[in-house]
């Protein structure tokens, strides 16, 4: 090689490292800058979507807009998921930033389909919550443990189903024995037991459909808690 080669190539070598150097130079100029812009930008508006029926979607991006109008950065997306989660309406929720200062929240609300132990709500969701104000509509009332909720939800919809050409149903229970009881609107109750809970179902309904209308008014109880038959409880006359 050349002494000419050597000294082009030198020169060719230095002019890549200054190269790069500029270009490191003016990323970290932009980022900072760039970094310095952001620090400056602010929240200043929360947009919800969401198919909202109890919860008044005014007033909640009202008070979104109150807790969420720091930094833009700042404000960590988890964070705001994990507050507005913590509202018993919501069943759950996502949030998106939207350049340059908007807070995207999608909802999730609760879909309340029956009262458990006449305390909490249950949701479609499965979730049980407790909502500040009661729900003004009519709703099944569901009793059991709280690790059966989906259970006996799922019983009430069987239950449900099979009497709905009779009447509502208005309850079902199940107690501390582990045994089933139906509740219908129109006052009778329905004991099915532990076991063959469909089997005792169809004995019940079967009597049902043999009564009148008079005898049917004074029914109290359908006792199905036997192998092959039914005990039938009265209402006392008044």
């Amino acid at each position: 090689m050349t002494m000419k080669q050597i000294a082009n190539r030198t020169v060719t070598h230095w002019k890549l490292v200054l190269l790069v150097l500029g270009l490191g130079l003016t990323g970290s100029i932009a980022a900072s800058g760039l970094s310095h812009l952001l620090q400056d930008v602010q929240i200043r508006q929360v947009q919800l979507q969401g198919d909202l029926r109890y919860l008044d979607a005014q007033a909640l991006t009202r008070d979104l807009s109150i807790r969420f109008n720091g930094n833009y950065l700042e404000t960590t997306l988890a964070q705001v998921i994990s507050e507005v989660e913590s509202h018993p309406w919501i069943a759950s929720a996502s949030a998106r930033r939207v350049w340059p200062d908007t807070l995207l929240i999608e909802i999730a609300e609760q879909r309340p389909v029956a009262i458990y132990n006449d305390t909490q709500y249950l949701g479609l969701s499965g979730d049980l919550f407790e909502p500040p104000t009661p729900v003004n509509e009519p709703l099944p009332r569901l009793y059991g443990a709280l690790s059966e909720t989906m259970q006996v939800y799922s019983h009430y919809g069987v239950f449900s189903d099979r009497l709905s050409d009779f009447s509502e149903v208005a309850s079902v229970s199940r107690g501390h024995d582990m045994g089933w009881q139906i509740a219908l609107d129109n006052g009778i109750n329905l004991r099915l037991g532990r076991v063959d809970i469909l089997g005792r179902l169809a004995r019940a309904r079967d009597v049902l459909n043999r009564l009148d209308d008079e005898k049917l008014a004074k029914l109290k109880e359908i006792d199905a808690r036997y192998d092959n038959g039914v005990a039938l409880a009265w209402r006392v006359a008044q």
